[in-house]
């Protein structure tokens, strides 16, 4: 699940109690980023913030069950160390400068569980698949004023690697801000190896005797498509609430999978809402 595009630039702190707090954040935000190794990628708002909040979707890829996540999103620019992207429960690190058209850098995102505590009792039985942190790298290339003054596109490529790879194309555009709303749309594709395809989708003789379902082998190829829109209303200067609504597809043998046909869904919708704060 992906965000709009937003930059910042750094505040001007306008008394010494804004600038030691403002530097303690930026401080914290570095150790974080030396400590994951995570990081990320944005173009658009006036400073650095943190979201945090929940989001309703999926138990796991195909599930008809729902379950809850945390939300949380930020975007924070450290100048000329790169700057910090959070997504969720994924997070880009961009190592070129702010200035530059291009972004690039490292990427990692944890794909939740499929084990006892699913809802389905049927999927439940299948052998479980552990929570998986995925590491890899991203590139995009930006644009601003594309079909108006003030808007921005950027189209990119993920690559991540857990239990099999991934690749993504990605696309974000952000629209110009009308007064204290600011919106924007990510649409992306991702396509799956072999290794991913049968962890999560195939179902083996073994599975099969455990849950009844019919042995299916799948296949790499597209796996997924998704288009999602995020709102930032401003209630304030520091205060703003950040809403998300996503839909999801599931394609080729990950949406022939007995696990999704007869236990789940191929279509998914998220909601999600946080409470942001600029620093």
């Amino acid at each position: 699940m992906n965000t709009p595009v937003i930059s910042i630039t750094a505040p001007q702190a306008a008394s010494k109690k804004h600038a030691v707090r403002y530097a303690l954040a930026r401080s914290l935000l570095l150790l974080a980023s030396a400590v994951t190794g995570t990081a990320a990628l944005a173009q658009g708002a006036p400073r650095d913030f943190l979201g945090v909040g929940a989001i309703s979707l999926p138990e796991f890829q195909g599930s008809a069950d729902r379950g809850v996540a945390p939300f949380v999103v930020g975007r924070f620019d450290f100048g000329d160390a790169g700057s910090l992207r959070l997504n969720g429960v994924s997070a880009q690190y961009n190592l070129l400068s702010a200035k530059s058209a291009w972004a690039a850098g490292p990427l990692v995102a944890l794909r939740p569980a499929r084990d006892d505590g699913v809802t389905d009792e049927v999927v439940k039985k299948l052998r479980k698949v552990d929570a998986t942190a995925e590491l890899g790298a991203f590139v995009q290339r930006g644009w601003e004023n594309v079909a108006g003054r003030g808007d921005s596109l950027a189209l990119g490529v993920e690559a991540r690697g857990g239990k099999g790879t991934q690749v993504s194309l990605t696309s974000l555009y952000r629209a110009p801000r009308s007064g204290a709303l600011q919106l924007g749309a990510d649409a992306r594709v991702d396509f799956a190896d072999d290794k991913h395809m049968q962890t999560y989708f195939s179902v083996d003789a073994d599975n099969s005797t455990r849950s009844g379902l019919p042995v299916y082998a799948a296949g790499s190829g597209a796996k997924s498509a998704s288009l999602g829109f995020t709102g930032m209303y401003d209630l304030n200067r520091d205060w703003m609430l950040i809403g998300r609504l996503g839909y999801s597809r599931l394609l080729g043998d990950a949406k022939d999978s007995p696990i999704v046909q007869r236990r789940g869904e191929a279509g998914a919708v998220s909601l999600g809402l946080a409470v942001g704060y600029r620093f």
